[in-house]
């Protein structure tokens, strides 16, 4: 049988998800020489990030676990993480890479290839609220990470926030210039859509405000979307991710003025055009008929075939919602070495990442090449 072409192999390749390719470089030589060059790593990301596929879930139970993402059952298995998991939070991923930290140590790590890059950190003093972003410049072709640190004045007890960039080109931290007047919501981490870093914050007049950081610029932005919320009967917690490339909020009611009793509803929307605040679109709401029980809803992504969307339910529950029929099916959920019995209220969903062979000691090494970049949203 003769050989198949160098060209052919490449395409084969190209379609296989990472970890079948980790395995497929020991076949031989020459496959090993193709994975691991640069450029198909770069082609390989570009095909994931079109197909939308090798998407991976995160939680966090004393560990890091991570899944592949299945329609029928998802089973996650333990991350052996090089830093103490002790006070460990995730804060964002970007082209396969996940970037985590505790109280001493960032680090930027591929889950799956075990690449990783302890980042040098700033000491926060007299600092309450702190959070974290982490994104692709593709101007640059440079992985930053950003930190916003709430800062208290003693004399006259006001408060503001302070922002500091790492960049991975330059190894090092620094200040980006003014003072910010808004109060972040410290239960959740920058989210990146159109390589730009989102925080739901409220404002001094508390407004529920987006504060959006573009990578690129190094300047800050800021919408309001109060009118997608409505907070006088019902207790609310908004929130942002990113669903199909855009910028998601979704809000959760409860009947009750006080944290997660008697859950009412979710409402999901999504800035079609990205930067127009009059673009907020409602996908769907999700109401306690659909769902029993149930704290939180969170939505987390698509179906390929984009009739679904995968929900997770408090953290605990993770299932599919159909548009059309506006039916919830939950999915086998299973993790591996630990018992799932009451301890597991204390873990957490944390996330979505997609796959890839990204290696960010590589991209320190080597010479710099850009990574595919996702259009922003027209």
């Amino acid at each position: 049988m003769a050989a198949l072409p160098t060209e052919m192999i490449t395409e084969i390749l190209l379609r296989l998800p990472v970890k079948s390719l980790l395995r497929f470089k020991c076949v031989c030589k020459f496959w090993n020489s193709i994975i691991k060059t640069p450029n198909f790593i770069k082609l390989h990301l570009n095909q994931t990030l079109i197909s939308n596929s090798n998407l991976q879930l995160l939680f966090f139970y004393k560990s890091l676990y991570s899944a592949d993402l299945d329609h029928n059952h998802i089973s996650f298995s333990g991350i052996q993480l090089p830093l103490s998991t002790q006070g460990i939070e995730v804060f964002g991923s970007c082209n396969g890479i996940v970037c985590i930290g505790n109280k001493t140590e960032i680090l930027l790590f591929n889950p799956l290839t075990k690449s990783q890059f302890k980042l040098p950190i700033i000491p926060d003093l007299n600092r309450v609220v702190r959070l974290f972003g982490f994104g692709y410049d593709s101007k640059n072709d440079d992985y930053r990470v950003l930190k916003l640190v709430q800062c208290f004045l003693i004399n006259d007890m006001g408060k503001f926030v302070e922002a500091e960039l790492y960049s991975c080109n330059d190894n090092s931290w620094k200040s980006v210039q003014g003072i910010y007047d808004f109060t972040p919501d410290y239960h959740r981490h920058g989210v990146l859509v159109s390589e730009a870093l989102h925080f739901n914050a409220r404002s001094n007049k508390s407004d529920y405000i987006i504060v959006s950081f573009d990578l690129q610029t190094e300047s800050f932005l800021f919408f309001d979307y109060s009118k997608l919320i409505d907070d006088t009967e019902f207790y609310v917690t908004a929130q942002l991710t990113e669903l199909g490339r855009c910028l998601c909020a979704f809000v959760n009611y409860h009947d009750e003025l006080r944290e997660y009793v008697d859950f009412w509803k979710c409402d999901i929307w999504v800035m079609k055009e990205y930067g127009n605040n009059e673009s907020w679109v409602r996908l769907f709401s999700i109401g306690n008929k659909c769902i029993l029980r149930c704290q939180l809803v969170l939505p987390i992504v698509y179906s390929k075939d984009g009739k679904k969307f995968l929900l997770g339910i408090s953290d605990l529950i993770f299932g599919w919602y159909d548009l059309e029929s506006k039916k919830f099916d939950a999915i086998n959920f299973k993790l591996h070495g630990m018992p799932r019995d009451h301890l597991m209220m204390m873990g957490r969903f944390v996330g979505c990442y997609v796959g890839s062979l990204v290696s960010i000691e590589d991209k320190l090494r080597s010479q710099r090449e850009t990574l595919p970049m996702i259009k922003k949203k027209k």
